[in-house]
């Protein structure tokens, strides 16, 4: 999310308005530029311009120790916190993820800052039923918290961490990774924690999802293709890779494509450059690829219909991400941040659930895994009569 300061005044305040996260911008002097509408319906109506961020947020009358944009500022890179916030000292404190993204003039100096807050799970004596978690308490800095979210990741279960551990360890090369992983268990979220943690994280993540895509049409897409190559091509096209030019490209499903397909790919892997569908000259690219699938590619390499070499191309790095049945520790956590997603987004007022309901969440089976998990949140929140849902 860092950028150049010819793009600030381009920030799109309609999209950022849509985001219930809060958004801010500031200057070097902690001085307010920009507040989404979570910030001027929490805060000032959009009277905010010119005020000091900690003064409006935290009712401090100096910055924040540790503040996360104050570090963006000295490093010029990204930084993250997580923090437990009293509610003016009444009912349950809450759990908030501060990321601070740096944003650069045309000299690469850091002249403004975009800090995101996000609510991540409310710390109760029941949170989301149960009693209260230590992993919930310490100070901002702790081992604890900080095991809590990644990237907007959640778990503090030993896969979890382990899984987060590997990412860190991973990220800072330029290897390929191979994502394995269940419907709904995040995969596209590990891909951009890999890029965001990444040195690549100034320059594009692009996604594409290969098996929602004909043959040509994914060529095409991540190629690009000269001016008249095919009925329709009126004008040449670049592709995804050129697109992605100094980032990482994540392409999922990639146990859905063709063997053709993988041909083409594989040698865009050895030989680190591409040629467009229909062209006659190939162009370098400098692209990490970040590959995901739901399936066991070792079987359809049995079956022949998935090449080995590509798989030990993409395979390089090869990270599994557990599904959700498999770390039932995390779903309380998980089911009070979606609870508090979704009360918020539809002004809801603070609900949590019953003992009974975090019981029988932990004993079911998932094979939807978090996506279904978020789905049968959303809808108690909808549904539940009362602030306490019950099973």
């Amino acid at each position: 999310m860092t950028a150049r300061s010819d793009h600030h005044d381009n920030l799109c305040p309609s999209i950022l308005d849509g985001i219930s996260d809060e958004i801010i911008v500031i200057d070097r002097e902690y001085n307010l530029i920009y507040g989404n509408k979570s910030v001027q319906g929490k805060f000032g109506d959009g009277h905010l311009a010119g005020e000091k961020c900690y003064a409006v947020l935290h009712g401090e009358a100096k910055p924040c120790d540790p503040c996360p944009c104050q570090e963006a500022f000295k490093t010029g890179k990204p930084y993250r916190i997580i923090r437990k916030k009293d509610v003016n000292g009444q009912g349950p404190s809450f759990l908030k993820e501060f990321r601070a993204y740096p944003i650069f003039d045309q000299t690469g100096q850091v002249i403004r800052v975009v800090e995101v807050i996000q609510d991540i799970s409310p710390v109760e004596e029941r949170p989301a039923g149960g009693k209260a978690s230590d992993a919930c308490s310490g100070s901002s800095g702790s081992k604890k918290e900080e095991s809590l979210s990644y990237f907007g990741m959640i778990g503090a279960s030993k896969k979890m961490k382990a899984l987060f551990h590997l990412i860190r360890l991973v990220s800072p090369s330029h290897a390929t990774v191979l994502v394995y992983g269940e419907s709904g268990t995040g995969k596209e979220m590990v891909a951009q924690a890999i890029h965001q943690s990444s040195p690549r994280r100034r320059h594009p993540f692009i996604a594409i999802d290969c098996g929602a895509l004909p043959e040509t049409l994914l060529e095409s897409e991540l190629f690009g293709h000269v001016k008249g190559a095919f009925t329709g091509a009126i004008q040449s096209k670049k592709g995804l890779f050129e697109e992605a030019e100094g980032g990482t490209l994540f392409l999922d499903e990639i146990g859905d494509t063709s063997l053709a397909f993988q041909s083409k790919l594989l040698r865009v892997l050895q030989e680190g450059e591409v040629r467009q569908v229909g062209g006659n000259r190939s162009v370098k690219v400098n692209v990490r690829v970040v590959a995901a699938t739901n399936k066991p590619l070792k079987e359809a390499i049995a079956k022949k219909s998935f090449r080995e070499d590509l798989y030990y191309r993409l395979a390089v790095m090869p990270i599994v991400i557990p599904p959700l049945r498999e770390r039932p520790e995390d779903i309380p956590l998980l089911a009070g941040h979606f609870i508090e997603q979704y009360t918020a987004q539809n002004g809801k007022r603070e609900m949590f659930l019953s003992e009974e309901s975090v019981a029988l969440l932990m004993k079911m089976a998932w094979k939807g895994n978090v996506r279904e998990l978020e789905n049968v949140i959303e809808r108690a929140v909808l549904v539940s009569p009362t602030n306490e849902i019950a099973p």
